[in-house]
């Protein structure tokens, strides 16, 4: 749409070029202030746009959630678990990103919905292939699982018997069916980087990969990172 210029009256114009610049732009703020806001309000959306393009238009390879665990400058993409994955992962972390998403607990609180959203907010993802790894505290490793589905990767189908055993079987947590059958779906990350270089706050950290992972190859390449394999 274009913008009609208003001109100033004839009057007005021999005295404008005297005027001192406070007043001249008072003069133009007077006959151009419609405009004037117009122009700023389309250069606001377009930069707006621009924003917007630059954030979300990059391919996601790892989507992990952190229940109940930070570590410093979560939030920001330049934490040390994202910025050291996406290192090892060999990506520029601009337009191929690793997202590592913090601050959701699964510790219930009286009159606290917290814990509801953050469960809602994991079968969400997992159940719409948008969840990769999942890292949280021992007692809530196997909060999604079941008989009937055990929500993360039994570890001898996704890892080798030699990284088994580098990880060492006391690093193992195993979910237990009704019928005493045993499945290894996470590691304690304790004793790795994770918790002893880059300071996550979570007690006894675990990790798994979700079954319905889309980037599967990569959230078992965190395992792999995290124990230096």
């Amino acid at each position: 749409m274009a913008i009609r210029k208003e001109k100033m009256p004839k009057e007005q114009e021999t005295k404008f070029k005297d005027l001192p610049f406070g007043q001249k732009l008072s003069y133009i703020w007077e006959y151009y202030k419609i405009h004037m806001i117009a122009l700023v309000l389309v250069a606001g959306v377009i930069a707006s746009a621009v924003y917007y393009y630059h954030q979300k238009n990059f391919d996601s390879v790892c989507e992990i959630i952190v229940v109940d665990g930070l570590v410093e400058d979560y939030g920001t993409r330049q934490d040390a678990i994202t910025k050291g994955f996406t290192e090892h992962l060999g990506i520029d972390g601009t337009s191929t990103r690793v997202m590592v998403n913090y601050g959701y607990s699964l510790d219930y609180i009286i009159g606290d919905q917290e814990a509801t959203v953050t469960q809602n907010k994991v079968y969400i993802l997992a159940s719409t292939g948008k969840l990769d790894g999942y890292l949280t505290e021992e007692e809530h490793i196997d909060h999604f699982s079941s008989d009937k589905e055990l929500f993360l990767f039994d570890l001898r189908e996704i890892l080798t018997k030699e990284e088994l055993e580098k990880i060492g079987e006391e690093n193992f947590f195993y979910y237990t069916k009704q019928d005493g059958t045993k499945y290894p779906i996470a590691v304690n990350l304790s004793d790795t980087k994770i918790k002893k270089e880059f300071k996550l706050t979570t007690e006894k950290p675990y990790y798994g990969v979700v079954i319905t992972a889309p980037n599967k190859e990569n959230g078992i390449e965190f395992i792999r990172w995290a124990f230096d394999l």
